[in-house]
């Protein structure tokens, strides 16, 4: 028989009930029950709950990296990137909202992580801040940025890039919300999604033989 990882353990049983009750509303010995040890066993591999939680970030943001890694988004500054996104076809820009799309939806880890952040984010400065970094502000500071450059070398047509990151990733989030709890609603999700995409370009992007 295998012998149970008590490290890799703890973490699972802390997402676990963190995606459930909120950070402030787990113990370390609730952890500890969850794993089925003694308080003094868990602190010979976390020194606190804090530290939990920053192992946990630790892994979101390793999973995402994997994600985009393993998809071949592009990743860097926007001088690096916005090439790529103004020279690629509607299909390849459909893939690549799809990955992130479905990390958020599928990704076991990812879900969890992010219910936890929503408990917490009204009652804990931090986890509001980490909401608004993975879900709202980061993705449209992003967004913005690209757009205005996409704009700028005449791939989309001139508009408030803010404005138009907002139209192109409110949709986004809404979806990610309605179908969070509705699995059996996937394909309904992604075809939503499709026609969101399809319409924004058709609505911002110039065309340039076979791109966006």
């Amino acid at each position: 028989m295998e012998k149970r990882n008590t490290k890799q353990a703890i973490l699972e049983e802390a997402l676990n009930l963190f995606s459930v009750n909120g950070y402030d509303g787990v113990s370390v010995r609730d952890i500890a029950n969850a794993v089925g040890i003694k308080d003094s066993s868990l602190y010979k591999h976390y020194k606190s709950k804090q530290e939990i939680f920053k192992t946990l970030l630790d892994g979101m943001n390793q999973r995402f990296e994997e994600t985009v890694a393993f998809y071949q988004l592009p990743q860097g500054e926007i001088e690096q990137v916005y090439q790529q996104y103004g020279e690629n076809n509607l299909v390849w820009l459909k893939k690549a909202v799809e990955a992130m799309f479905l990390f958020f939806m599928d990704d076991a880890y990812a879900k969890k992580f992010i219910h936890l952040l929503m408990i917490e984010q009204y009652k804990n400065n931090e986890a509001a801040k980490l909401f608004e970094e993975w879900l709202i502000s980061g993705a449209i500071t992003f967004q913005s940025s690209l757009f205005e450059r996409l704009m700028e070398e005449g791939y989309f047509r001139k508009a408030d890039p803010v404005a138009t990151a907002t139209q192109f990733y409110g949709p986004i989030l809404l979806l990610l919300l309605m179908y969070d709890s509705k699995p059996e609603k996937h394909d309904e999700a992604l075809r939503l999604l499709d026609c969101h995409i399809e319409e924004f370009a058709s609505h911002y992007h110039i065309s340039h033989g076979e791109n966006i």
